[in-house]
C-alpha cells in the first residue's frame, strides 16, 4: 500500500508540474533586441515596480505584491496582507514603502503620483509590515508615475491620446500610446497596452509597467490573450 501511495504522490507530483508548464508558457519572460518582458503571476495589470532585474525585483498588480528572483522566471507572493490597492512603491534608503494613494486619470500635460505609505518592508519587499506615519502628512511620500526623470535629469513622460466618448461629450477615451522624453526620443513597445508606470533603477533602465497585451481599445478594448499584466525592462541605459 505504501508503494502504490507513493507511486500516486510522485505520479500527482510530475501531472501537476507538467500542467503549470504546459498551461501558461507564454507568461515565460521574454525578450526583445531593445526590452526584457516580463508577465504577471495573476490576472491584473502590473501597477508599479521596485527593485532591480539583475536582483530583487518587486512588483504589485494592485492587491498582491510579487518579487522575483531569477528574472521573472519565477515570482513568489510577498508576506503582503491587506485589502488596499496600491498604486507605487517609494524606496527610501534601506527601507520600501508602499503607497495606496493615486489618480486614476491622465492627461499629456498632468503629473500622476502615487502617495501615502501605508506598509514598509526591510527585505527589499519579501515581508511587510503596517507604516505608522507619525511625522509625514498622508500625501507624503509622492512618487510620479507616468513624468519621471532619469538619473541624468532627462524627464521621460507616458504619452496619451484622449477620444471623446461621443460627439460633444466631455469624457474621453485615455489611450497611452508611447513614451518619449524631453530631448525627441520616442520609445516603441513591442504591442499596445494601458501603461500604468515608468521608472528607472540606479543603471538608467527604464521600467514600464502595464495591463497584459491590447488587441482593441476604445470601445472595442479586449486583451490578445490572458489579463496577466506586463513590465518591460529597457536593456540599454536611457539617458
Amino acid at each position: 500500500m505504501k508503494r502504490v501511495l507513493l507511486y500516486g504522490a510522485l505520479l500527482a507530483s510530475l501531472s501537476a508540474c507538467q500542467k503549470d508548464n504546459d498551461a501558461t508558457p507564454e507568461l515565460a519572460p521574454t525578450e526583445t533586441a531593445d526590452w526584457y518582458v516580463l508577465r504577471a503571476p495573476d490576472d491584473r495589470a502590473i501597477e508599479a515596480v521596485a527593485g532591480d532585474i539583475d536582483g530583487t525585483l518587486v512588483i504589485t498588480t494592485r492587491y498582491q505584491i510579487y518579487y522575483t528572483q531569477d528574472r521573472g522566471k519565477t515570482w513568489q507572493q510577498s508576506k503582503y496582507s491587506s485589502n488596499i490597492g496600491l498604486f507605487g512603491f517609494s524606496q527610501q534608503q534601506d527601507t520600501l514603502l508602499t503607497l495606496n494613494g493615486g489618480a486614476n486619470s491622465a492627461t499629456n500635460t498632468q503629473i500622476q503620483f502615487a502617495f501615502g505609505a501605508a506598509h514598509y518592508s526591510v527585505d527589499q519587499g519579501i515581508t511587510w509590515q503596517v507604516y505608522r506615519n507619525w511625522r509625514r502628512e498622508y500625501t507624503e511620500p509622492r512618487v510620479p508615475l507616468n513624468k519621471v526623470a532619469s538619473p541624468s535629469g532627462t524627464l521621460y513622460s507616458i504619452e496619451y491620446l484622449l477620444t471623446p466618448t461621443s460627439p460633444n461629450s466631455s469624457s474621453s477615451y485615455i489611450e497611452s500610446i508611447g513614451i518619449t522624453s524631453a530631448a525627441g526620443q520616442k520609445l516603441v513597445l513591442p504591442q499596445d497596452h494601458q501603461i500604468n508606470s515608468i521608472s528607472f533603477d540606479t543603471k538608467s533602465r527604464l521600467y514600464v509597467t502595464a495591463s497584459a497585451p491590447l488587441c482593441g481599445q476604445r470601445e472595442n478594448f479586449k486583451y490578445c490573450e490572458k489579463s496577466n499584466g506586463t513590465l518591460y525592462v529597457s536593456k540599454k541605459p536611457q539617458l
